[in-house]
């Protein structure tokens, strides 16, 4: 029992350890757990954006969770991306308890780099490995410098779960239990359902171990019937999340060809390029990385600890299964991730790639073919786990602390880049307006982005607070007809852009939010033809946002209007006015103006409703439309219809009997001059409301 109790306390320590490990490799991240998120806002808030999306989905109405509010109006969209589902729960818990999506990422961030260590840490345990070895195997593995190319990945950044499938596959067909296979089912479905490269990968690698051991005679007997129901049981818990994926993998095979696998294929030289945002090898790589081609897709360099640890293992262990199919694992990732056609002088010839896609041509969904290589890093790590445990095996620490000393230096990254994030709280006003907003419809925000980048992640992120469908937005795959719809949308707010959001609101598109900041000039020019259109009214200004309603079939909403003459100055001629309840709390007034010779000005419209006793019960000011048609849009002789709600209790509303109108200069306050022949009071025109 003291053995027992001794043994826990040293994996304690060593997982333990490893967490300050995980810590240590990506500050500042520690410090800006709630405000930020490594790497940039692309890949990262769009998978941040999938784990609250989940949680909600998960703790509100779990059979909708691929219903992700994205694509409007296509259904299954959370398809279009990674499950991240065998991510989540260490994401979750954070995320319910603080409301708060940074915290619930970067704390499934961290916990990458534990799983990394502690995946490759049992799995050199349970190859017979000393606890010294696998320790450092651990160390190494968290650390490889292949992670920090992938920093904005964290589907990727989870291979650990390979290694942890395979030293539970290892632990149970040696001895089998119902908690092995407990755990040999719980990890494997971590693994599948964290991401399909890991579910493709870990796959291999598990048959390859497998089969090597039934090959060796080294399963126990008694594994084999309780085999078929880990198998089963696994999957059972894959077929219901890979099912959507099934549904759209012809559509994304017609886009993932052999020559799109071409763009994404690693060169030899690759596997001596690191990721710059390494302090050390950064720099000392950099003349491997080459213009044009180098991208964080193929930044493949190993390492010297692993690689050199792995040319030890190559010799331990002739016999073992683990060392046989850590070989093979190496041989396949590196073919495969060079694509599918090789380049040998003037020739280009069919690689291993063209032929496995030619007998599975699923296997081009995996886009960036160097992802491959993963299969290599697994391969050489768990070798270098075998050769630790070769050379430290009744040695001291000073050797060990000799690769632990390279696992520091090359996988020195700090401070990682952190960009900021916002809480929901504190995001644009208009968000929170949004979700305040009754009915069921989709919103339209504006201007779309070619190429897609991190604009549009944050307005999906906005999204989790309004909680409305979005018709564009960002993901691993993007609809052939969402990508029309975006094309023809750049136009806006040109004429064809326009028709396009009407046709959108007949799918039931209501509110159109446009980012002031991001497009050139709209509040000169744009502003005036999109309030021009009947199609669209102005809801609101909420810096910087405008937002229109979108009218699929406007209608005249006040008819007929009482003819009027009164001018006011050189800027406007009232023409025409009328008014309809909306509700018993809501007065819909219609004002016509027809545009004075000289509009053009700082000017505002105010309309107050009195009593019969000359008190004021409601007041709606602005240009017309509900402050969206400013004055400098006006051209002489143009009819503008300028419609506004006066909004009150019951009670103070049914007690009006006049209107009182006037224009007048922003700021000073100072009202027109009106000629009329209604009555004139302070220079405010005076109208009957009966």
């Amino acid at each position: 029992m003291k053995r027992l109790d001794g043994a826990l306390v040293r994996e304690a320590m060593i997982a333990i350890a490893y967490s300050f490990w995980a810590i240590w490799l990506t500050v500042p991240l520690i410090f800006r757990m709630a405000d930020g998120l490594p790497k940039d806002r692309g890949d990262p808030l769009l998978n941040t954006w999938i784990l609250v999306w989940e949680t909600q989905a998960l703790t509100e109405r779990p059979s909708s969770i691929f219903d992700a509010p994205i694509f409007y109006p296509h259904a299954r969209t959370l398809a279009y991306s990674e499950p991240l589902l065998g991510i989540l729960p260490f994401a979750l818990p954070f995320i319910l308890a603080t409301g708060i999506p940074a915290l619930g990422y970067n704390v499934a961030f961290l916990s990458s780099f534990w799983i990394a260590a502690m995946g490759m840490y049992r799995l050199t345990r349970a190859a017979g490995g000393q606890r010294r070895a696998a320790f450092v195997a651990g160390f190494l593995f968290a650390a490889l410098p292949y992670r920090f190319a992938h920093l904005m990945h964290i589907q990727l950044l989870y291979l650990g779960w390979i290694p942890l499938a395979m030293a539970a596959w290892i632990r149970y067909v040696q001895r089998p239990t119902w908690r092995r296979a407990g755990d040999l089912i719980l990890t494997v479905l971590l693994m599948a359902l964290s991401t399909w490269h890991l579910a493709v990968f870990g796959a291999i690698a598990l048959s390859l171990l497998g089969l090597r051991m039934a090959w060796e005679g080294r399963i126990a007997p008694r594994a084999w019937p309780g085999l078929g129901g880990v198998v089963l049981a696994c999957g059972l818990g894959i077929a219901p999340v890979a099912w959507p994926y099934l549904q759209i993998a012809p559509e994304l095979a017609r886009v993932r060809t052999l020559s799109l696998a071409h763009e994404f294929a690693a060169w030899p030289v690759d596997v001596l390029a690191a990721s710059p945002d390494l302090r050390l090898l950064g720099p000392l790589t950099a003349p491997f990385r080459m213009p044009g081609h180098t991208t964080h897709e193929v930044q493949l360099y190993v390492g010297l600890g692993i690689s050199s640890a792995a040319l030890l293992g190559m010799r331990s262990s002739p016999g073992s299964s683990l060392r046989w199919s850590s070989l093979v694992l190496v041989g396949i990732g590196a073919l495969m991730a060079l694509g599918p056609f090789w380049t040998l002088g003037p020739w280009q010839i069919p690689g291993p790639y063209a032929l496995a896609a030619a007998l599975i041509p699923g296997i081009t969904l995996i886009r960036a073919v160097a992802r491959w290589f993963i299969l290599t890093l697994i391969g050489l790590a768990t070798l270098a786990g075998l050769g630790l445990d070769h050379i430290l095996r009744g040695r001291c620490w000073g050797i060990a602390l000799l690769w632990l000393g390279l696992g520091i230096l090359e996988g020195l990254a700090i401070p990682i880049p952190i960009v900021p994030l916002p809480r929901p709280a504190d995001l644009p006003e208009v968000y929170h307006w949004l979700a305040s907003q009754p009915g069921k419809f989709a919103v339209l925000e504006l201007p779309v982005f070619l190429p897609l980048d991190a604009d549009e992640t944050i307005r999906m992120y906005g999204a989790l607070v309004h909680r409305k469908p979005l018709v564009i937005a960002y993901s691993g795959y993007i609809p052939p007809d969402i990508r029309e719809i975006r094309e023809r949308l750049l136009a806006f707010p040109q004429p064809g852009a326009l028709a396009e959001i009407v046709r959108l609101s007949e799918q039931g598109v209501r509110y159109v939010l446009v980012d002031r900041s991001q497009v050139q000039q709209f509040y000169i020019r744009g502003l005036c033809e999109v309030s021009r259109n009947p199609h669209f009214r102005y809801a609101v200004y909420m810096d910087p946002y405008d937002v229109f309603e979108v009218l699929p079939n406007p209608e005249p909403l006040l008819s007929p209007m009482r003819p009027i003459k009164a001018r006011f100055g050189d800027v406007a001629i009232l023409r025409g006015y009328g008014v309809r309840w909306l509700s018993p709390g809501r007065l819909e007034v219609g004002l016509v103006w027809e545009a004075g010779p000289q509009p053009h000005g700082s000017y505002s419209i105010t309309v107050q409703a009195f009593d019969e006793q000359g008190e004021k019960r409601a007041q709606r000011d602005g240009a017309p439309q509900n402050n969206g048609y400013p004055f400098h849009c006006w051209q002489p002789g143009e009819q503008i219809l300028d419609l506004r709600v006066l909004e009150g209790s019951e009670e103070e509303l049914s007690r009006i009997s006049e209107l009182r109108i006037a224009i007048y200069e922003w700021p000073s306050l100072v009202r027109l001059n009106v000629e009329s022949a209604y009555p004139v009071v302070d220079r405010m025109l005076r109208l009957p409301l009966r």
